[in-house]
């Protein structure tokens, strides 16, 4: 992975046959980065990504095993159990310009994969709702 550094924004270079997901918690955690948006595109060879079961409460994932192209990519950076933690969704092209989309599990870069990333200047943590199952934004206001 190689990046570029603007102001307090990174643009972040996946190259061809890295794999995604560990490689960019380790590089937030090096940077504690705690709170963060980002945005993508670019194409992978693989990729395993989720689907969220609101009846089971459990996540359905789907492993891809074809070159696609990564449309968009949006998401953030929290902190959960003092860690980095990414809530990333994606949606991907096929051959036949016919899209797939879910929760971004971890992906396999082939050629490129660009990440716009935008620290801020708290950190927002994550705490698990009873209520759903997930770990969900702890956030101090209510409107």
């Amino acid at each position: 992975m190689r990046f570029q550094q603007f102001g307090l924004r990174y643009q972040l270079r996946f190259e061809s046959g890295e794999a995604v997901a560990d490689k960019l918690v380790a590089w937030l955690q090096t940077r504690q980065i705690g709170y963060a948006s980002m945005t993508g595109l670019g194409a992978v060879r693989s990729a395993r990504i989720s689907y969220w079961n609101a009846v089971t409460g459990e996540y359905e994932p789907h492993d891809l095993d074809e070159q696609m192209e990564v449309v968009s990519l949006v998401g953030n950076v929290t902190i959960k159990e003092d860690a980095p933690f990414t809530h990333i969704h994606v949606t991907l092209g096929r051959s036949d310009l016919s899209l797939l989309g879910g929760h971004f599990n971890d992906a396999v870069v082939h050629p490129n994969l660009e990440i716009w990333l935008r620290p801020e200047a708290g950190t927002v943590e994550r705490r698990l709702d009873e209520s759903c199952g997930l770990y969900l934004m702890d956030l101090p206001e209510t409107a």
